[in-house]
């Protein structure tokens, strides 16, 4: 396979995974209670519910980051065939998607998700995902360059 295009595959695929972290932690927040939409569910929403809305949008914001700069250190060092990052990160992977799928089952059984604040905070924290993601798997490209 063309170099150029395999790094374009990873570089989409740590995207991804960063993304799907990103979810994971919003929908764990969300089925928790505070999640990004703590503020938008209450007009008079108070310090409180600020904080927890505020720390929502950091620790999704994180997740996404993390994901994506990991999943492309993860894929660096698979392409260089360096076995123990290797193994060690691929169990990760499948933690991840073991966590995406659990966390995807406990959210289908609550009956109250699924309203308009639901959805833009859903949007939202997909949004928020992506650009996060984006820097890390940046951060894991520029890093790999440079060594």
């Amino acid at each position: 396979m063309d170099p150029e295009a395999l790094r374009r595959l990873h570089y989409a695929a740590a995207i991804a995974c960063g993304v799907f972290a990103a979810l994971i932690v919003h929908i764990l927040l969300t089925v928790f209670g505070v999640g990004l939409d703590a503020v938008l569910r209450d007009a008079a929403a108070g310090h409180a519910q600020q904080l927890v809305s505020a720390l929502a949008w950091w620790a999704v914001g994180a997740a996404g980051f993390v994901g994506g700069w990991g999943t492309g250190a993860y894929l660096i060092a698979a392409t260089r065939e360096r076995e123990f990052v290797y193994r060690l990160a691929q169990r990760f992977l499948i933690g991840v998607v073991f966590a995406v799928a659990t966390a995807g089952g406990i959210m289908s059984k609550s009956g109250n998700l699924g309203g308009t604040v639901d959805v833009i905070a859903g949007l939202i924290a997909f949004a928020l995902g992506c650009i996060c993601a984006f820097c890390g798997a940046r951060l894991a490209y520029l890093n790999a360059e440079q060594v």
